[in-house]
């Protein structure tokens, strides 16, 4: 359907004219066909992401949704109506954001695949670009694990559940932290640097950058706020996750080692914050030293 015959040619003989249209538009990205990933390894070929750089098209995506959120209440209701249009609405919201930063996620730790046969020149998998690797992991830094406040919205809460929001904010953030600590990704990072060298965004570089971001109040001597809170317990239990559940790499020793570095950051800044700030980091110092040194 849709395709018209080749007539006079036996199937093995039409094959050189079917090749010939397909390297006619060698190079062409809206030819180039991306299969389907159930984990994605590819971030040029992702469903629901048209485009070539997902953070431009995730900040105009989320500039869009900071603009939804004010109207949705007026968006969804109308007299003598309940809230149900907006529960769903709001919930929709948080699936686009959590799709959005999937979206930006999946180029830490990415391979491009672009189908080649032996007559074409050219690597058939390449790594993504060291920069803009570290460019993805800074924007979900700023906009996913720096808590967004846009998002948390106590009219349309107070109008659709009796409670929940922080356990909606902590399912996008962990999801996506435990996206981008994945032990799949990881090692192909490790596997960059070891093939590309300096050229590769390292592992290490990655959990430092990432440490900034999780833990950033601890550079800025701010207060620690809820949400921050569980997502720094998330990053702990992660750490906690891969030094148990990895086989023979660098992940078990590079987990490890950033655990160590959490543990006395966080003991050098114990008591210049609030109370439950203070609380929270003796807590993490605790849970830590259980994770290293298990009795």
């Amino acid at each position: 359907m849709g395709y018209k015959p080749i007539l006079d040619k036996t199937a093995e003989e039409e094959k050189e004219t079917l090749d010939s249209w397909i390297m006619a538009h060698d190079g062409d990205p809206l030819y180039r066909f991306g299969k389907q990933q159930r984990e994605t390894i590819d971030p040029s070929s992702q469903t629901e992401d048209l485009g070539d750089d997902a953070v431009l098209a995730s900040t105009y995506g989320i500039k869009n949704l900071k603009r939804v959120v004010p109207n949705l209440i007026e968006w969804t209701t109308k007299n003598n109506s309940d809230y149900e249009d907006l529960k769903t609405m709001y919930g929709h919201v948080f699936s686009q954001f959590n799709r959005y930063m999937g979206h930006v996620a999946n180029n830490v730790g990415g391979v491009y695949e672009n189908y080649k046969t032996a007559d074409q020149e050219g690597a058939v998998y390449s790594h993504v670009d060291k920069k803009h690797q570290k460019d993805c992991l800074l924007f979900i830094n700023d906009q996913l694990f720096e808590t967004p406040e846009w998002l948390i919205s106590p009219e349309i809460n107070d109008k659709i559940q009796a409670s929940g929001i922080i356990e909606r904010i902590n399912a996008v953030q962990t999801r996506t932290l435990n996206n981008l600590l994945s032990t799949s990704r990881m090692q192909r990072m490790i596997e960059n640097e070891s093939l590309n060298g300096n050229d590769a965004y390292a592992l290490t570089s990655m959990m430092r950058d990432l440490r900034n971001g999780v833990w950033k109040e601890l550079n800025t001597g701010k207060n620690i706020d809820t949400y921050k809170r569980n997502l720094q317990r998330a990053h702990v239990n992660r750490l906690a996750y891969l030094m148990t559940s990895t086989s023979n790499s660098d992940i078990k020793a590079i987990s490890r080692a950033e655990l160590t570095t959490l543990k006395n950051l966080v003991r050098s800044r114990i008591g210049s914050r609030n109370a439950i700030t203070n609380i929270h980091l003796r807590d993490m110092v605790e849970q830590i030293n259980a994770i290293l040194d298990p009795k």
